[in-house]
């Protein structure tokens, strides 16, 4: 009996082992199972929302947004603190660097995922500001994108422009404007600021019957029909006193060759110079794509002045265009007008856009450089800035955000040709006939007194963007004091040069043309000494 007793509880033993052992087994594959479950949904969620978010930060991990920030940095960070905004912004609203397609176009735009670099930094050959990369679509994309309706002007509707045969000036010795832009005196400009349905401004052109017409800046009378054609699209430049030389534009593609207008203003003085150079032709007045408008009684002195007219009332000289480009003439536009117009306005849903500066965003800063690089008289420079401190005007913070600063580079300007950005440009153009011709000190001032009224913004993009589609080169002046040689300057540095061997120069380079007296006989003179030490 012992026996049996001893093995029937070996065999329960041994079936309460294996019982709880299967259970443990079962339990560890469900655990096994669930895990599993869990670790497949979790990496499915986290590629969806990968693949949903724009990769727009992997590429600048290494750049610091702190206290201690480079302008370029600071740029930068301003650019994707926008770009990371709402992005449900409408047309209109405070984000101007928000990709948002029109309602007729697919959601997802191409350039959604472009990854934005930053430049390259500064080299030994290339010291200055660099050019970064840009998402363009290709010509016939970009067009497809334009937009079907006008950007909706915000509570302007009806704008129209003051005319006086005989302006009288009312106010202090050049402080009053001038009479090509009527004498607007102090109550006027603030009457301009004022936003209401319908109003009535001064923006040049007082005088006559119509702008180019016995004005000043006056126009040939067979152009001005012409400039009164309909145009979806011009690209529009401006040479006064012979400043600069011609740009061709490249990479422009048919569409556009045959589509897009490009017109250069000159001055009486810039055409003479024109008419001597083989690119020009009289019969069709076009060099290259620019066709070549020439203006007569031109109303100020300073050549600088006179370029402000076609730069900022391109809307007045052009009345039915929708779209603009300017481009100062010290540039070459190296990308299609269809493309620009898309990257910088259609896809922000803006109606104006301007790079600002690569290093200054304060006007108090800029006015301070202004005076140093003798850009225009310390006292003009310096009785603005006071005006503008009095109004109110305040140094740039980050206050300011989402405007990312107070001073652009006016070099480029590309717009929607619509009441609110007419305004916009008539005042700056009022205020640059007032003050100083440098737009750069009353650009915020114009933007900041029309913001103080309506819900409006300016897309104001990185300089190195601007950069990417226009390339800089030297005003004419400037080149014409680069080409001295080198060879006779550093003849000058250095009065005693050692004896060097036939056919070298001191600069390094063979000798060629004809020499002076004074070096033909210190030439001579080293033959002698060298045979003198042969013969030793």
């Amino acid at each position: 009996m012992l026996t049996s007793n001893s093995k029937d509880k070996e065999r329960s033993l041994s079936f309460l082992c294996c019982w709880y052992l299967g259970r443990r087994r079962v339990a560890m594959l469900l655990l096994l199972s669930l895990a599993f479950v869990v670790f497949v949904l979790g990496s499915y969620t986290i590629n969806k929302e990968s693949s949903n978010s724009p990769n727009i930060h992997q590429s600048i991990e290494t750049i610091e947004f702190g206290s201690n920030q480079t302008p370029l940095s600071r740029e930068l960070s301003s650019f994707y603190q926008t770009r990371d905004s709402d992005n449900d912004h409408s047309r209109g609203s405070s984000g101007v660097d928000i990709i948002h397609p029109p309602p007729s176009l697919p959601s997802h735009h191409p350039c959604d995922s472009f990854s934005f670099p930053p430049p390259p930094p500064p080299g030994l050959r290339r010291p200055g500001p660099r050019p970064c990369p840009v998402c363009y679509l290709s010509p016939e994309e970009a067009l497809a994108h334009m937009p079907k309706h006008p950007f909706e002007s915000p509570v302007l509707k009806n704008l129209t422009y003051i005319h006086e045969e005989s302006p009288v000036k009312r106010e202090e010795e050049g402080q009053g404007g001038s009479e090509f832009g009527g004498y607007p005196s102090l109550e006027d400009r603030t009457n301009s600021f004022d936003i209401k349905e319908s109003m009535k401004v001064h923006c040049g052109f007082v005088k006559g019957t119509k702008p180019g017409y016995q004005t000043g800046f006056d126009i040939d009378e067979d152009v001005l029909p012409e400039m009164d054609q309909f145009h979806e699209v011009i690209v529009a430049s401006a040479i006064f006193g012979k400043y600069d030389l011609i740009q061709e534009p490249v990479n422009i593609s048919e569409m556009a060759r045959k589509n897009i207008p490009f017109y250069m203003f000159v001055d009486e003085e810039t055409h003479s110079y024109l008419k001597n150079t083989s690119s020009y032709t009289e019969d069709n007045k076009r060099v290259g794509l620019w066709r070549i408008i020439v203006v007569h009684n031109v109303p100020y002195t300073d050549a600088r002045r006179n370029g402000k007219i076609p730069k900022l009332l391109l809307h007045r000289l052009f009345p039915n265009v929708k779209y603009s480009i300017w481009v100062d003439a010290k540039l070459q536009l190296v990308v299609d007008p269809y493309q620009i117009l898309e990257r910088f306005l259609w896809r922000t849903n803006s109606s104006l856009a301007i790079s600002k500066h690569y290093r200054r965003f304060d006007v108090f800063v800029e006015a301070e450089a202004n005076k140093a690089a003798r850009k225009y008289d310390n006292a003009s420079i310096d009785y603005q800035v006071e005006f503008y401190k009095k109004e109110g005007l305040t140094p740039y913070t980050d206050a300011k955000l989402p405007i990312t600063s107070d001073v652009p580079e006016g070099c480029t300007i590309i717009r929607e040709h619509i009441p609110i950005t007419n305004l916009f440009t008539c005042v700056w153009f009022n205020e640059v006939d007032r003050f100083t011709s440098r737009d750069q000190l009353s650009f915020a001032v114009a933007r900041d007194k029309i913001r103080e009224k309506v819900d409006w913004n300016i897309n104001m993009f990185l300089d190195c963007e601007r950069r990417n589609f226009v390339k800089q080169v030297y005003h004419r002046d400037v080149l014409m004091n680069m080409k001295p040689p080198r060879a006779s300057s550093s003849s000058k540095v250095l009065p005693e040069p050692l004896p060097l061997p036939r056919g070298k120069s001191v600069g390094g380079k063979a000798t060629t043309g004809k020499k002076s007296p004074g070096q033909r006989g210190r030439r001579r003179h080293r033959k002698v000494s060298a045979g003198g030490k042969n013969m030793r």
